[in-house]
């Protein structure tokens, strides 16, 4: 792993976490912003709230977090030697159900979350790592 840590390059790690939290944002706003809304319990009014406070906290705890996600991803495809897009995502995709799903599934039963929210969120992160595997495995 310390090969592969040594070995990335940055740049693309940099870029593709851009590119998922640019994911994120259209997932949870446009895609499925109202569902996702109204599983969580966010009102407009708590929306409004949240904007008024200012939620620039959360959009750069958001992006470290996904910075941190596509850090791991690199260095495990890195590790593994995938160089194909097609393969990237298919590495991505398996990590995002394997790993992030089963934890995912974890919480959901002890936080008591709907099916729907948790399609949703699974949904989320499927769809992130493939696309950022796919970016990862070509951009060396």
């Amino acid at each position: 792993m310390f090969n592969a840590i040594a070995h990335l390059n940055y740049l693309a790690v940099l870029v593709t976490a851009v590119a998922g939290f640019m994911i994120g944002w259209l997932w949870y706003s446009a895609l499925f912003g109202k569902a996702w809304m109204a599983e969580m319990k966010i009102t407009e009014e708590k929306m409004k709230e949240a904007q008024q406070k200012g939620v620039a906290k959360y959009f750069a705890q958001g992006f470290l977090y996904t910075l941190i996600g596509t850090l791991g991803l690199a260095v495990l495809i890195r590790a593994h030697g995938t160089t194909e897009w097609v393969k990237g995502a298919e590495f991505g995709a398996f990590v995002a159900l394997v790993v992030v799903g089963a934890r995912l599934l974890n919480a959901s039963v002890w936080e008591d979350r709907s099916l729907k929210l948790l399609a949703i969120n699974l949904g989320h992160e499927l769809v992130l790592f493939a696309v950022q595997g796919a970016i990862l495995a070509v951009w060396r």
